[in-house]
């Protein structure tokens, strides 16, 4: 998990008879190595693991492939359960094409690789009829929108969903034209970002 206190709320909202003082958590973020050994022992003893994704779906955007594909390896048994997903509801919400659609992740923060990674994906876009998906640090937000405000077609379209299933919750669809006159600011904001040049 991300987060060991939002875990356990998480896990006391579910079940209020969950004895979470039975179970043992383990941090697994940007800043923590996912440590191997310790599953390795909990496999052989037969213990489960649940692994918890702060808010999205482990192994999406988010942290996990390294110990997912360790269980594979030893034959473990993966049950995958989905609950809000950004990336999915921001796709959902967009009105752009859902049949077709690419991940990014974060795009490269300094120019010209950031300015180069725009041009391509709204090419891709364009030319593949394909939905292109992004995120941001919350801090870095507003100068995405700007960079891709000036780096697009006018006419392409973008979607900020921010917020998802918050009491702030907002989501926009509309052309980088209209983004242009715009007051909106998501600065520090939870956000995914939907590109499509259609």
């Amino acid at each position: 998990m991300e987060e060991i206190k939002s875990a356990r709320r998480l896990l006391r909202s579910l079940n209020k008879e969950f004895d979470i003082d039975a179970c043992q958590f383990f941090i697994l973020n940007e800043h923590h190595e996912e440590d191997l050994s310790k599953a390795i022992s909990f496999f052989k003893q037969g213990i489960s693991i649940g692994l918890i994704s702060e808010a999205g779906c482990p192994n999406v955007a988010d942290p996990g492939q390294n110990l997912v594909e360790f269980a594979h390896q030893h034959h473990v048994k993966i049950i995958p359960h989905i609950g809000p997903n950004s990336i999915l509801m921001t796709l959902m919400a967009s009105g752009f094409n859902g049949q077709h659609f690419q991940f990014h992740g974060y795009l490269p923060n300094k120019q010209p690789m950031l300015g180069q990674k725009i041009k391509d994906i709204e090419t891709e876009s364009r030319q593949k009829n394909c939905t292109q998906l992004f995120i941001e640090t919350p801090y870095r937000n507003d100068q995405l929108l700007q960079e891709l405000i000036r780096a697009c077609h006018p006419e392409t379209r973008l979607c900020i969903a921010a917020n998802l299933t918050g009491e702030n919750e907002i989501i926009i669809s509309q052309s980088l034209k209209k983004w242009k006159n715009a007051s909106h600011s998501f600065h520090k904001q939870a956000a995914v970002f939907a590109l499509y040049a259609h």
